[in-house]
Parts: structure tokens; C-alpha cells; sequence
């Protein structure tokens, strides 16, 4: 069952995530912050996954889709 949340609570994570992307935090550790939100369900923690990785440069999001692909083959 999906938890639901108030726009603060998720939207003050996504502006975090987003920062952390413009200060030039690296990726991994922009993941890692996801996954230390104590206060978000495994469903909302993909979601904020989701918005990270699309900030992402179109190349970057690309050739790790593609690493990510060829790992499972």
C-alpha cells in the first residue's frame, strides 16, 4: 500500500537532492543521502531516486542506463 505524504515533507527532499546535484555532488553519494532518509518509505525513496536521475546530463543518464543493462547480461 502506498504511504502518502505531505508536499513539504517530499518536496523539501527534492530540493535537497537537487542541490546536492548542483553543488556537484556525486551521483553516489546524492544516493546516498536518498537512502538516509529515515522518514520516507522504499516507494518514496525510489521516486526521489527517479527525480535525481533525471537531472542528470542526458549523456550522463544514457551510459549508465546502458552500464546497468550490460551488468545484467
Amino acid at each position: 500500500m502506498s504511504e502518502t505524504y505531505t508536499r513539504p515533507i517530499l518536496a523539501s527532499h527534492v530540493e535537497e537532492i537537487t542541490e546536492l546535484l548542483d553543488e556537484g555532488y556525486a551521483f553516489g553519494e546524492v544516493e546516498e543521502a536518498i537512502d538516509g532518509a529515515t522518514d520516507l518509505s522504499e516507494e518514496a525513496k525510489a521516486a526521489l531516486w527517479l527525480v535525481a536521475f533525471s537531472l542528470r546530463a542526458p549523456g550522463d543518464q544514457g551510459r549508465d542506463a546502458r552500464a546497468h543493462v550490460a551488468a545484467l547480461a
